[in-house]
């Protein structure tokens, strides 16, 4: 299948409002009235683009944020839960130890002890926008030395 600019501008716009509202609930058909697309199409033409579906990277969103969340902030697992736009929280720990091989709230402890004393753990395993926020301007200086 070969997407011409057209195309692609309709997916893209399609693509933009899944980002910014990524947590609420949606009809796929919604998604590709507004992106001017009928449902079927904009799923296929979505999938060339990107190389996923509209709900795998509706969940990928979800899971980045819910990631952020369990590390910045202090909020229940349930309500993470919500704010990403998940309904089950058994759907969505569930999801969560799928994508990341822990479960929310092993994930949560593992990256706080890495947080907790930054330096005696290698940066290869803390994400790199986390490591931005944790050691700000020094790891772009040592990178660049």
């Amino acid at each position: 299948m070969t997407v011409n600019h057209t195309q692609y501008k309709k997916v893209c716009l399609g693509r933009d409002y899944l980002t910014q509202h990524y947590a609420l609930a949606f009809d796929l058909a919604d998604v590709a009235t507004y992106s001017c697309m009928s449902k079927y199409h904009f799923c296929r033409v979505f999938s060339e683009v990107f190389g996923e579906s509209p709900y795998q990277y509706i969940s990928k969103i979800r899971i980045e944020r819910a990631k952020e969340l369990l590390v910045t902030s202090q909020r229940s697992i349930n309500d993470i839960c919500e704010l990403v736009g998940y309904t089950s929280i058994g759907s969505f720990s569930a999801l969560f130890r799928k994508k990341t091989g822990l479960s929310p709230t092993q994930y949560r402890t593992k990256l706080q002890a890495l947080a907790s004393d930054p330096l005696t753990h290698p940066i290869q395993s803390i994400p790199m926008c986390y490591a931005h926020r944790l050691f700000g301007a020094k790891l772009e200086k040592s990178n660049i030395e």
